[in-house]
């Protein structure tokens, strides 16, 4: 009894530890998550460390001068607060947790409950997790940036259609401050910046591209027999593709679009 007892007990040891590691598969993480009702399978490291982590790293960028975390002007984040979310994972809904995008880390911080004394952790990355707010959605994703490099990172879900997706992304970066030079000359304090891009991703090909404000560039992410049809959209609009507004117009538009229609009325 006791021999079956301790294999039991390394039996839920094994479990735990094999899901600190990101790279297994979705499916061991849905399995493994239900074993020993061990949801925390689904989390890294505690948030304290992982915070210090980010501090330590942006301390160590600027110029060796400590800078506490009161006193970077701007947010890491998102939204700032904890907000209730939905995870899925393969599309099956694994629980509800508290939730927020911590962009300059690249994580989605986690807590059971929206307690301030809880350590939040970190979301294990995994293409096939979804969390899904009241106003929008995120997921770990690969697409090809502005540089034609295939890269991951989190988007947040703007359009979904039969064609075409829509993504944007947001961007934090770590921007060092200045002492003053002298008494005239006003101190620049260390900041987060932050700033936004858009995807697209192609059903067909289930390939995600960076979008292009440049309107020849952008109408290349089309199939030929749409471009003409995009094109007159956005000259009868005055479209600004740098807007999320117009680029929600535009594929609106094409998730109408039939290639085969299309096609035939070109012969």
């Amino acid at each position: 009894m006791k021999k079956q007892f301790l294999t039991l007990i390394l039996t839920c040891i094994c479990v735990t530890v094999t899901f600190a590691q990101v790279s297994q598969s979705t499916g061991d993480l849905r399995a493994q998550a239900t074993t020993c009702g061990d949801l925390d399978a689904l989390f890294t490291q505690s948030g304290n460390s992982l915070h210090n982590l980010m501090y330590a790293d942006v301390n160590a960028s600027s110029s060796g001068t400590m800078v506490s975390a009161q006193r970077i002007k701007g947010s890491p984040f998102l939204v700032d607060n904890f907000q209730k979310s939905n995870i899925y994972v393969n599309n099956q809904l694994l629980g509800s947790f508290y939730s927020r995008f911590n962009a300059y880390s690249q994580e989605i911080e986690i807590k059971k409950t929206n307690l301030e004394e809880e350590q939040y952790k970190a979301l294990v990355k995994d293409e096939n997790i979804r969390v899904v707010f009241d106003d929008k959605e995120l997921q770990y994703a690969s697409f090809i940036d502005e540089d034609g490099t295939i890269t991951q990172d989190y988007l947040i879900t703007k359009l979904s259609g039969p064609n075409y997706n829509l993504y944007q992304r947001y961007i934090v970066k770590y921007v060092e401050g200045k002492e003053a030079a002298n008494s005239m000359v006003n101190a620049i304090p260390a900041r987060f910046s932050n700033a936004t891009e858009y995807y697209l991703k192609d059903l067909n090909s289930n390939l995600v591209s960076y979008i292009p404000t440049k309107k020849s560039k952008l109408l290349n992410l089309f199939s030929s027999d749409q471009k003409m049809q995009v094109a007159a959209l956005i000259k009868k609009k005055g479209l600004n593709l740098k807007k999320e507004s117009s680029l929600v117009q535009i594929l609106t538009f094409a998730n109408t679009l039939n290639t085969v229609d299309l096609a035939s009325q070109g012969k």
